[in-house]
């Protein structure tokens, strides 16, 4: 399908048929893959808010196996939801996007979950990609984790309803030190809950709900997604930690929303400090949370053209 803005496309990765949102842009060498986070919310919904700022190189966004309308077109069994299958899929894509647009000069940009993607990725296919980029990074969950559960139920317990502090109250107290099968079931509350407690720092709804490629189908199978996204959650998120690995062997940058407690910015830092690699540089952006990018997209924007600028 072609649109005035925007081409999408579906290809056959590793058996399954995966659903690709282009903005090309003529003339340019670099292609920012965005990978979104979750695990399972596809930022392809959201990608017309940010075309007017992100408009100077190619931007490409893919649904994940098991999300959006990856999930929709080819109905990935449970079995075969798997980490290692993603980061697979994320070679293959990243092989397919520099033969489309005859470039090597393949940027990955990693948001929350996906920042855990497009590290474990660098960790195994380092020569695969000019870059990374990552916001809302998530290091040390649990470290993370114990933050955000600290600072959201604080809130809500200060300002909630009765009803969204009995959910809290359903959460393990001890949470993030409990087993795979309380944790997933704590993420999933606290997600559900951080819609309403400031997390946000504009209408993402309603910006999601405005997308020019949301249809019926794409609200049913978010609900119906929440079984392969708590999979990976008990097998990946659970006690996932990035910060034994320090050396990159391609540059690394961060973009980071000051009152991202979600992920938090001041506990990523500390990690970022580490890195060694080629190049690296830290970005931050004031009144933004953890989604930056529709938070302030001037000034996500900015950075990543300053990033490219860079390499």
């Amino acid at each position: 399908m072609t649109t005035k803005n925007f081409q999408t496309e579906y290809i056959n990765i590793n058996g399954l048929s995966q659903y690709m949102l282009h903005y090309p842009k003529e003339g340019s060498k670099d292609v920012l893959l965005m990978l979104h986070g979750g695990p399972g919310a596809p930022n392809s919904y959201i990608s017309y808010y940010l075309e007017p700022y992100l408009n100077f190189c190619h931007v490409v966004y893919y649904d994940q196996r098991g999300s959006g309308k990856t999930q929709i077109k080819s109905k990935t069994k449970l079995k075969h939801h798997t980490w290692k299958l993603m980061i697979e899929d994320l070679r293959e894509t990243v092989r397919h996007l520099k033969r489309k647009y005859k470039t090597d000069r393949v940027i990955l940009c990693g948001h929350s979950f996906g920042s855990m993607l497009g590290a474990s990725f660098l960790e195994k296919y380092p020569e695969e990609v000019l870059a990374s980029i990552a916001y809302g990074v998530v290091t040390d969950v649990n470290a993370q984790d114990q933050h955000f559960y600290t600072t959201l139920k604080s809130n809500v317990l200060k300002n909630g309803s009765k009803k969204d502090i009995k959910k809290l109250n359903t959460v393990n107290p001890s949470f993030p030190s409990v087993n795979r099968e309380e944790f997933t079931k704590g993420v999933n509350v606290l997600s559900e809950l951080q819609l309403k407690y400031g997390y946000y720092y504009n209408d993402y709804m309603a910006i999601f709900k405005k997308s020019p490629i949301l249809g019926f189908k794409d609200f049913l199978q978010f609900p119906k997604g929440a079984k392969y996204d708590s999979k990976l959650i008990a097998e990946v998120e659970y006690q996932y930690d990035i910060t034994h690995m320090t050396t990159y062997q391609v540059p690394v940058f961060y973009i980071l929303g000051e009152k991202d407690d979600w992920t938090s910015s001041v506990i990523a830092k500390k990690y970022f400090d580490t890195i060694n690699a080629p190049v690296k540089d830290l970005y931050w952006i004031s009144n933004a949370g953890h989604f930056v990018d529709t938070d302030q997209p001037q000034e996500f924007s900015e950075a990543i053209k300053d990033i490219l600028t860079q390499i």
